[in-house]
């Protein structure tokens, strides 16, 4: 299992409340409203109790786990005429069931027949529904396709396979939600279709590293009440441990000779150069490049002690 996959579980193991403030509707009739006023008047309740009413009928669908295909179904064909606050609840509660299932998922996939089923017939790339054409086992290509429904992708480290949420799938309600909703869901997709880490390495570059610890940083600053913060939060705070210190696998600085790697050199190098505006994450990086500079890129006390302090590596 990866750090990214064990952070996001224990992250999610506690659901999020939704937490949203609903802004008294200001009429747009005078007092004196003719009328051609009165019925746009029963024009604009009628068009509301029919979003009230689609977004009322999502709801028994959103709070079982066992109905997460259909509730998928539902939202994907009514997200469009439920308005801004509701398409936003509707996609908070679909991510939250989804949490809520997958520890079940994880351990249907754990079960050892089932991993060495999937060894037998996985290549690189193969979606759910590819292994479950594969397949010769009735009950497996069941299992595989009803994850799929789910909402789920199939993930792979350390020689395991497990189920992931596929945020990518979450794209299409990005014109329904709130801002932060919409950024969040680019966070996630991006974490969701290219894993940061395998094995205990990087599986992505240290330009790139870089690039999501910026937008996660960008996002908690736009959005310090959004119902999302904590996950993005803890995001922020992997990729901000994996810029000064790297991965086991891929560390910072070389084990045999301290050295700093040399790509991570130029990639840092190269962010800080075309930089601008503040940033608390770009502010140490930029102390901890000049002090590394100061050490010709060797691994000191100096260094570990300011790493230490801009960014205390997690437990």
């Amino acid at each position: 299992m990866t750090k990214k996959h064990s952070i996001l579980t224990a992250a999610l193991a506690s659901v999020l409340t939704l937490q949203f403030i609903i802004a008294e509707p200001v009429s747009v009739f005078g007092a004196g409203s003719s009328s051609a006023g009165t019925s746009a008047a029963a024009s604009i309740t009628a068009g509301t109790s029919h979003a009230e009413a689609v977004y009322k009928a999502s709801l028994p669908l959103l709070l079982s786990p066992n109905k997460l295909p259909e509730a998928i179904s539902y939202l994907n064909a009514n997200m469009y005429g439920v308005g801004t606050y509701r398409a936003t609840m509707m996609t908070l509660m679909l991510e939250n069931v989804q949490k809520t299932a997958l520890p079940a998922w994880d351990d249907k996939f754990y079960n050892s027949a089932v991993q060495r089923k999937l060894i037998d017939i996985y290549e690189p790339g193969d979606s759910l529904a590819q292994l479950a054409d594969k397949t010769k086992n009735v009950n497996l290509s069941l299992m595989l396709r009803r994850a799929a429904a789910c909402g789920y992708k199939l993930e792979t480290a350390e020689g395991s396979f497990f189920p992931v949420i596929d945020y990518d799938a979450y794209r299409k309600y990005k014109l329904y939600v709130t801002g932060d909703i919409r950024d969040y869901i680019s966070i996630m997709a991006v974490e969701s279709n290219f894993p940061s880490s395998k094995d205990n390495g990087l599986v992505i570059a240290w330009t790139e590293v870089a690039s999501r610890a910026l937008a996660q940083e960008s996002f908690l600053s736009a959005y310090p009440r959004s119902n999302r913060l904590g996950i993005v939060k803890q995001l922020y705070r992997m990729y901000e441990t994996d810029t000064f210190y790297g991965l086991n696998n891929t560390p910072l600085f070389h084990y045999d000779n301290l050295e700093m790697d040399l790509e991570a050199q130029k990639a840092y190098g190269a962010i800080l150069a075309k930089s601008t505006g503040k940033s608390a994450y770009l502010e140490k990086l930029d102390g901890f490049m000049k002090l590394a500079k100061e050490h010709d890129y060797k691994l000191t006390d100096e260094i570990e002690l300011y790493r230490r302090q801009a960014a205390p590596p997690q437990e």
